[in-house]
């Protein structure tokens, strides 16, 4: 006799969801991503290792975003207040902070599944963590950037952070991608509407983009720092989501 199925051996919101014309992508477009990704990413790391900066972005962090931050702190400094408030939301201790209380939400109701993906999501800090320690550059007269500069950098003693250290890649912009992608993506699994779903995909892009280019704006990275950042960060999320939805929408058969 066929047994019947376990309800509580996988989702039965998240199995439905690739059915029903959700937002949920599938694992290949994932794992696509992921290979698009990481080959970019190793190409960026030797690129900031070798070469540093480009001329187009030395021009523009020298000629266009110091005038154009100096005229908002001048004649709006509502709006400057506003923006740097804006970049504090990819910041490690709001990040970290927004995982927890998200993976408790989804403990609370019953989607332990969506917590364990949350908790995947903080690798975004180790990753962040070991790309800015490999990529340090020392620059003339500086020492090399040691364990412990590193460690108390993690915790923003002496008012020096991670960033104010090694600028490769941007962890806003890393964690910004993680966090509020796999944020969006919860809520396109628990939503059977694709337009919903699509709506928190907009919303995630919204946020990241606004998030780096406010640190461009404040002078905390060049370009290609935000774009190191956006392809770790999208790296990981690609893997995550793939992992989770292969383990999720194909289990193993018993």
């Amino acid at each position: 006799m066929r047994r019947a199925p376990d309800p509580t051996s996988r989702s039965v919101a998240a199995a439905e969801a690739p059915d029903l014309g959700s937002a949920v992508p599938s694992p290949a477009f994932a794992f696509l991503l992921s290979l698009i990704a990481l080959p970019s990413l190793f190409w960026l790391v030797a690129f900031k290792r070798t070469t540093g900066h480009t001329v187009p972005e030395d021009w523009l962090m020298v000629e266009v975003v110091p005038p154009i931050q100096h005229w908002v702190m001048t004649n709006a400094p509502p709006l400057d207040a506003l923006l740097v408030g804006i970049s504090g939301l990819g910041s490690g201790w709001f990040v970290g902070l927004g995982f927890g209380i998200a993976g408790l939400v989804a403990l609370a109701r019953g989607r332990t599944d969506l917590a364990l993906l949350l908790a995947a999501g903080t690798l975004a800090f180790p990753i962040e963590w070991a790309l800015k320690y490999f990529t340090y550059f020392p620059e003339p007269g500086h020492a090399p950037l040691g364990l412990l500069q590193l460690w108390n950098a993690l915790f923003d003693i002496g008012g020096r952070g991670l960033d104010d250290i090694a600028d490769f890649p941007a962890g806003h912009a890393l964690r910004a991608t993680v966090f509020y992608g796999l944020l969006a993506f919860c809520v396109a699994r628990v939503s059977r509407d694709r337009r919903r779903g699509m709506i928190a995909y907009g919303v995630a892009i919204g946020l990241i983009a606004a998030i780096s280019l406010i640190r461009l704006y404040l002078g905390a990275h060049y370009p290609i720092d935000l774009l190191g950042g956006w392809m770790a960060g999208g790296a990981l999320l690609a893997v995550i989501v793939a992992v989770y939805s292969l383990a999720i929408d194909y289990p193993a058969p018993a």
